[in-house]
């Protein structure tokens, strides 16, 4: 029964948020900067109360109480019901897509947390998001001659800090009191759980130089690896975009017998699943001797791809005929109209399909793992894979190792998003 009352309270308090940050939008934009401290006030004794409280009648009461009074400052502060209903769906909308790109985000946050914690963090429950280390003091040493880590440890004096001065083979602790530099320093036996480490905010660093360390030493830290991915993701890019352009161009501008039948049947080819035709590709590039090198993962690039086909050949059929008309009057041929006219208009369609073909390569695995067995020949995501098959024990290294492969993914997205959702939307594909 308790359990349906934090429900109702959540939701109330979910609708009271969302006419409170309506209130405060609503109050920005009619610069009345007094009505929107209110509103934020209330919003935070609302969360205060909602995450703070152990009563669900109690949350419930305050959410019916501040989205009553978010509600009624809200119509004030807009023209009439229609706008004030307005600004609360777009705050509901702005809300539910910042949750959403909150939970996305959580995958990622953990992958770069894990990837900066020590060793002793990375399984305990609950999950630490913020890395610490253990701090150690210069003043002791341990019996390799490094700073001894601290800790503290009850004794019958009370609380007292330790530096923790060796690792015995029993499993216990030889350990320091701290404040006694002479020869005759107390020093005594402790079990582990006896001690509390002193911890300190701080990113293990090291794991990401560990992480390249571990790798063989003919890769070069994984130079090898990332030579490879760029040269497939170069070929690939190139093969993509002037094959499906040049295949989109002809099936959108030029007029020959049978083009409708076989653009559908180019597009009946998106239904073929990848395992029906992953035998005979195989067999046919063993026969010609590139197993085990580079080539059957970039050429099958430079022979086009339906889904990019049919994406630019929408992009061409939008272009007016009367360019294409001018350009002839000036002396172009076919190809000419092609090269100078068309490609020149369709950038943002091109930049979409190379953005997809860069994201196609890097994270390519199948390929790989299906026509690669030399490490010299493979790429970052096949090398990611057998470097978790030998130290998947041990996470911190291996998340390292993953940041470093979709770091430079992620850079590119970050910085050609707006060339890629023009691309997609201007061609019909993004619902318009």
């Amino acid at each position: 029964m308790n359990a349906i009352f934090w429900l109702i309270a959540f939701g109330l308090c979910l609708v009271s948020a969302t006419y409170l940050i309506s209130a405060v939008v609503a109050a920005f934009r009619a610069t009345r900067p007094a009505q929107a401290a209110v509103a934020a006030v209330l919003l935070a004794a609302l969360l205060l109360v909602a995450f703070g409280v152990k009563l669900p009648l109690l949350a419930a009461g305050v959410a019916v109480g501040t989205g009553l009074a978010a509600l009624t400052m809200l119509r004030s502060l807009t023209r009439n019901a229609q706008h004030s209903s307005q600004t609360t769906r777009l705050s509901a909308a702005h809300m539910t897509l910042l949750a959403g790109s909150f939970l996305f985000l959580i995958p990622f946050a953990w992958l770069i947390s894990t990837s900066l914690k020590s060793d002793d963090e990375q399984a305990v429950f609950p999950p630490v998001w913020i890395p610490t280390q253990q701090i150690t003091t210069d003043d002791y040493k341990t019996r390799e001659g490094k700073p001894a880590p601290l800790s503290t440890m009850i004794t019958p004096e009370g609380t007292r800090q330790v530096a923790e001065i060796a690792d015995l083979p029993s499993g216990d602790v030889r350990v320091r009191v701290l404040g006694n530099m002479s020869e005759n320093a107390q020093e005594t036996t402790a079990k582990r759980a006896e001690l509390t480490k002193i911890r300190a905010t701080s990113p293990r660093w090291t794991n990401y130089t560990e992480a390249l360390e571990y790798l063989p030493p003919e890769t070069h830290y994984g130079l090898v690896f990332l030579k490879n991915t760029l040269f497939l993701v170069c070929l690939t890019v190139l093969g993509t975009v002037l094959s499906s352009s040049l295949v989109a161009f002809a099936f959108a501008r030029l007029r020959f017998p049978g083009r409708d039948a076989l653009f559908v049947v180019l597009l009946a080819t998106m239904m073929i699943p990848g395992a029906v035709t992953m035998m005979p590709q195989f067999l046919i590039y063993r026969t010609l001797g590139w197993y085990d090198t580079l080539k059957p993962l970039w050429v099958p690039a430079f022979f086009g791809s339906a889904f990019n086909i049919f994406m630019l050949r929408q992009f061409f059929m939008s272009i007016p005929n009367e360019l294409e008309d001018a350009a002839r009057i000036d002396g172009c041929g076919p190809f000419g109209i092609y090269w100078r006219v068309m490609l020149p208009l369709v950038k943002p369609a091109l930049a979409a399909i190379a953005i997809m073909a860069t994201l196609g390569a890097w994270n390519n695995f199948q390929g790989p793992l299906i026509y690669l067995s030399s490490p010299e020949q493979m790429p970052l995501a096949y090398a990611l894979q057998l470097y978790q098959q030998q130290h998947g024990g041990e996470p911190g290294l291996l998340m390292a190792a993953s940041t470093l492969v979709i770091l430079p993914i992620i850079l590119l997205f970050f910085f050609t998003q707006r060339y890629f959702i023009e691309g997609v939307s201007l061609t019909g594909l993004g619902g318009r």
